[in-house]
């Protein structure tokens, strides 16, 4: 078994899409650099322009995969189309989340850009009004079928992915999935399938299954505000493994210890599939712990990526910042734990009704703690868990990284509410609701697909709003011309090559 590639990492200094340096600006005189010169306008009524110029990508994307064809095929939503059909409504919501739209209202910027309708080929789209009542008329079977049109252009893009090395058609080595849940707090009072979470406060509990590395989406699943995390995980692993697996050699499932229960472990090994898991914490697994004879020094990865980069040649150190957090605490006299030393060992493990023996890595804390303005200091030993049926070919210190890794799965779910507006509940009925987490979450996939299929590696990790300012946010004209549309892009901006190649790429 392969272990997973490198994660793709954003980078501050734009690697890959910076400015060299000899091509940048000078002032030509002295004095500032901002002139303030005097400004004249007018209107030009017949330019048939638009700022959202990087829907384009979309476009063809929409087009090369046949995203409408999939929706119009499995969706039965409206009984009569007067004009629109179900996959006009799907696509033009998609496309509002994809500019940043953060509701329903917001569709009306998009209706109202004559630019965006030309370049769709359409007379018109739908108004915020008509978009809520598509979304209330969804049943249960509407669901299914979109869920299932958005697998099937997932399906389609993995393929192309798989198809890019020459092959014919390939797998690719190793998923690796993370689940997890975000509660949604509401601020209405007549929202259907709500539920008071353990905070008390009426919410909405979504799991969220995302793929490492890339961050796509692969599924979502609204729930009341009082299940568990890992409520229905069980029943959900065994449709997305499935799947995966005509894709990825093996899948690794990653998850908090919320997740450490029977019934998700038996649902991966119905499907050969591995995962590691936080641990609970238990007598009986203290108990385990105590027989572990072998215990080996464990430094956290952090902290090795920082010794490698010591030994780099030039590497210069900086001067240390003051811990103002660690000053604040004792200031006001709070506890502050702080690890001295980690050990890590594992033992064998065979859950109770289970014939399948299993891995229990424990990572132990050797701790400090400072009580009191005085700093009084006692030390206590603490011990994480992580169940895992990963081959011995993974070392210990190997599961324990790649167990933590899952942490960036709060960086998605972060940025599927402020960067998409995912977690927004536009109606009340639930179904509704549970239609615009599929609708957004083909958004979301709209962003990494194009990322690896057509713009620079990095782009997949960038956040949405830096991503807009680059690839979406782009003035072109559109011009019709012996009945062809045409794209006039700005020259001036910064990424139009990137964006005009990855159109030309896109194009059958």
């Amino acid at each position: 078994m392969k272990r997973p590639a490198t994660t793709q990492r954003a980078s501050h200094v734009n690697e890959g899409t910076g400015v060299a340096r000899e091509d940048l600006a000078w002032p030509k005189k002295g004095g500032p650099v901002l002139q303030l010169p005097k400004l004249h306008a007018e209107i030009e009524p017949r330019a048939i322009e638009t700022r959202y110029g990087g829907l384009a990508l979309v476009e063809q994307l929409y087009r090369k995969f046949g995203v409408a064809q999939e929706i119009n095929q499995r969706v039965r939503v409206l009984k009569q189309h007067k004009p629109y059909r179900e996959a006009d409504h799907v696509l033009a919501q998609t496309m509002n989340f994809y500019v940043g739209g953060r509701s329903l209202e917001d569709m009306a910027t998009l209706q109202n850009d004559e630019a965006v309708c030309r370049m769709f080929g359409a007379c018109r789209l739908p108004d915020p009004t008509t978009a809520g009542d598509f979304l209330r008329r969804f049943n249960a079977d509407a669901l299914t079928g979109l869920r299932q049109a958005i697998d099937a252009v997932q399906h389609k893009v993995w393929s192309k992915l798989a198809r890019r090395n020459g092959h014919r058609c390939t797998k690719r080595a190793l998923a690796v999935v993370y689940l997890d849940g975000h509660l949604k707090t509401l601020y209405g009072n007549q929202f259907e399938g709500a539920d008071f979470s353990y905070k008390g406060k009426l919410s909405f509990n979504a799991l969220v299954v995302t793929l490492a590395g890339t961050g796509e989406c692969l599924a979502a699943r609204l729930r009341p505000g009082n299940v568990r995390s890992s409520e229905g995980a069980a029943e959900l692993l065994d449709e997305q493994l499935l799947r995966l697996k005509d894709h990825f050699d093996d899948v690794l499932v990653v998850a908090d210890s919320d997740f450490d229960r029977r019934d998700v472990r038996e649902a991966c090994l119905r499907t050969s599939a591995y995962f590691a898991f936080v641990g609970r914490d238990n007598p009986a697994r203290a108990r385990l712990t105590d027989t572990i004879e072998k215990w080996n020094l464990f430094v956290p990865r952090a902290h090795r990526e920082a010794a490698r980069r010591r030994e780099r040649e030039g590497y210069r150190p900086r001067k240390r910042k003051p811990n103002r957090r660690r000053q604040r605490v004792r200031e006001r006299g709070y506890t502050e734990l702080r690890t001295v030393k980690q050990y890590v060992g594992e033992v064998g493990w065979t859950p109770m009704g289970s014939k399948e023996p299993l891995r229990l890595v424990v990572r132990r804390q050797i701790l400090d703690r400072f009580e009191g303005k005085q700093g009084r200091l006692t030390d206590f030993i603490r011990d994480r868990y992580v169940v895992t049926n990963l081959p011995q070919s993974w070392s210990v210190e190997d599961v324990i990284d790649e167990t933590y890794l899952r942490c960036d799965q709060e960086n998605v779910i972060e940025q599927l509410g402020s960067g998409l507006a995912m977690w927004r509940t536009p109606v009340k009925e639930f179904v509704g609701n549970e239609a615009w987490l599929e609708i957004a979450r083909l958004g979301w996939n709209l962003r990494t697909w194009l990322a690896q299929l057509q713009l620079p590696a990095e782009v997949v990790r960038w956040e949405w709003k830096r991503f807009r300012q680059a690839f979406v946010f782009l003035a072109a004209q559109v011009i019709l011309r012996a009945r062809q549309v045409w794209l006039r892009f700005a020259g001036s901006h910064r990424f139009v090559h990137t964006l005009f190649a990855a159109l030309l790429g896109l194009s059958p």
